[in-house]
Parts: structure tokens; C-alpha cells; sequence
């Protein structure tokens, strides 16, 4: 599968397309604001877009979502406790249209998508519905970690402890994973293991 990354909104967002360029099928994780860049791209190549993934309910990654899923058709995927942002975002002046999701994860699962089997992965802490996609070498993380970092705990559904207990969920997969976070560079689970702050000194 290749990965495009595209940095949108006021809050510089990753919103990566994974392509299946054999099947010239895709999907999209996090869209943050409708983008004709993303949707050019898309249509340039002759793709179908199946599926937009979220990993958790924050304005910036999903302003976007209503844009994609009308132009496209494509299902949405997003974990029950996070669907309440949908109607009752964060307080920050501005609106984006509302969406219905058609895949509501409750729990780890997998799924299939572009000839991919995904794992889902639930990781709240960021946010109570958070979760990550785990597609074969790859985890894409939403704000849950980035590199050398985490995902913030003092908005609506976070929790410190909790954060800590996903992140240790996701560094404790066997592997050496590159982690796609929702801002900033990609990093990988062994650099993380060894310089992530929330753990301290504990690995």
C-alpha cells in the first residue's frame, strides 16, 4: 500500500490516503477540512475512495469528513464513544458540516479495506473514543503519541492514565512500527520505546 501524507487545516493535520494503486482503491484517516487537493488527487488517478477512518471525534480531524464522504460515497468508521463530537464538538467558533457514520467500532476488531486487513486497536486517553488502524507495518495514531510526545489530556474524555496505558498498548506490539501520528513527522515504536516521556524511565 502507499501512503500520501497531506498537511491541512489551521492545525497543520496529517490526513494520509492509503492506496491499494493495483485495486486503484483508497481510503483516507483523518481528514481535517474538505481539501480539492485531496479530492483532485484522488479523481486524477481514477480511485475509489471506500472508506474514511477516524481515529477520534476532535474538530480537526474530522471538518472534513461530511466534504469526502458526499463527494465519494465512501463509509465512515469512528469508535461509538467519540460519535457525540459529531453534535457537540469542542468550543472553537467554527462549524463543519455534520456526518453519519456508517461503521461504529466498539471494541479492537479488524476489518477490510483495499485488499488490506486492518486491525483496530482502542486507545483511549486523548479522547475516550480514540483508536488506531494497524495496516501491516504501519499504525496510524491520530494524537494518541507522537514522536517524542503525546496527545493532549486536559479536553472533554481525556485521561492521563488512560493515555498511558494506550500508548503502552501500542508499544508493546511486537515489531518495529512506523507510527503516523495526526501532527507532526512519523517516528517508529523502538524510538518511542526509548525516548516517549509519559513513561518515564519505566521501559
Amino acid at each position: 500500500m502507499k501512503i500520501e501524507t497531506f498537511v491541512l487545516g489551521l492545525l497543520s493535520n496529517n490526513t494520509y490516503l492509503a492506496i491499494n494503486e493495483a485495486r486503484k482503491t483508497c481510503f483516507l484517516v483523518d481528514p481535517s477540512t474538505p481539501s480539492e487537493k485531496v479530492a483532485d488527487y484522488i479523481m486524477e488517478r481514477s480511485l475509489k475512495l471506500e472508506a474514511i477512518l477516524l481515529t477520534h471525534g476532535h474538530f480537526d480531524h474530522i471538518g472534513g469528513v461530511n466534504y469526502f464522504k458526499q463527494k465519494f460515497g465512501a463509509k465512515v468508521y469512528m469508535h461509538a464513544d467519540d460519535i457525540e463530537f459529531i453534535d457537540n464538538p469542542l468550543k472553537i467558533g467554527r462549524k463543519f458540516d455534520k456526518f453519519e457514520v456508517d461503521c461504529i467500532i466498539d471494541g479492537d476488531c479488524e476489518i477490510e479495506l483495499c485488499g488490506q486487513n486492518l486491525r483496530v486497536v482502542t486507545t483511549p486517553g486523548h479522547s475516550k473514543g480514540g483508536i488506531c488502524y494497524i495496516m501491516e507495518d504501519v499504525i496510524f495514531c491520530g494524537d494518541t503519541i507522537f514522536r517524542e510526545s503525546y496527545g493532549r489530556t486536559d479536553l472533554r474524555g481525556g485521561d492521563i492514565n488512560e493515555l498511558a496505558e494506550s500508548i503502552n498498548k501500542i508499544l508493546s506490539l511486537n515489531g518495529n512500527y512506523i507510527l503516523l501520528s495526526g501532527h507532526g513527522q512519523a517516528t517508529t515504536s523502538d524510538f518511542e520505546r526509548s525516548n516517549n516521556p509519559i513513561f518515564g524511565d519505566a521501559y
